[in-house]
């Protein structure tokens, strides 16, 4: 087996609920949890960075804990929840409670804070577990990727639509 650097802090982006293909939450929970074990063992990963956002960054954050990884959370603001519905709040506030760190960016939501967040979680990181679905060519997902590339992180792809993970092999 070839070396490998340590990638001791890995991120994720991803898709919201409702941009999830029906039926892959499920799916994503188990591809995550996989990921999250196999980057323990093979990549040295300690920490699994979050946005804490519902969908693809929540599932992330109780997967990386479930395989045993501290989860770091990087929250825009303190209302991020403000309209998501009750089990999402309830899986945020869990997320919180068993984070090793949680990063408050700001006061109040404003869409900046977002993108700030999504720069912090790629500056921080050594590498990005990215949640995606080849059929959405925008949004801050695929931002988030082509972050990473321009700032030389590998990136694992989970295709949440064909399921299946590979890693990026030209910029997103």
């Amino acid at each position: 087996m070839e070396h490998v650097p340590p990638w001791g802090r890995v991120a994720c982006t991803g898709h919201r609920p409702q941009h999830l293909p029906t039926g892959s939450q499920q799916w994503l929970f188990g591809e995550f949890i996989r990921i999250a074990v196999r980057l323990r063992e093979e990549y040295g990963t300690t920490i699994a960075l979050s946005g804490g956002a519902a969908g693809a960054d929540l599932l992330w954050a109780e997967a990386a804990q479930e395989a045993g990884l501290t989860t770091w959370l990087y929250l825009p603001c303190p209302d991020l929840d403000a309209r998501w519905t009750r089990p999402w709040r309830n899986r945020l506030a869990a997320a919180v409670d068993g984070a090793g760190r949680v990063v408050m960016l700001g006061t109040r939501y404003c869409v900046q804070l977002l993108h700030e967040r999504n720069a912090r979680l790629v500056a921080d990181s050594e590498a990005v577990v990215a949640a995606h679905d080849p059929c959405h060519r925008s949004g801050g997902s695929l931002s988030t990727m082509r972050r990473a590339w321009d700032q030389h992180r590998p990136i694992l792809r989970v295709d949440v639509r064909n399921r299946r993970t590979t890693f990026v092999t030209r910029r997103p």
